[in-house]
């Protein structure tokens, strides 16, 4: 599995979660977009990555 590089990140964004596909090396998302959802969410705690994907999964 490659890890992409850091010009194929999204500048600024990083990522913690090592099990996503999208993470790299240097904690980046290099997905082509995010999307984090919950329309209802009055806390940090109440959105989620909806672009996550489980590495070798998807």
């Amino acid at each position: 599995m490659s890890e992409k590089k850091h010009s194929d990140c999204n500048p600024g964004v990083g990522c913690d979660v090592t099990n996503c596909k999208y993470n790299t090396v240097d904690c980046r998302c290099s997905a082509n977009h995010i999307s984090v959802q919950n329309e209802h969410a009055a806390t940090k705690g109440e959105t989620y990555c909806s672009t996550f994907c489980p590495r070798g999964s998807c």
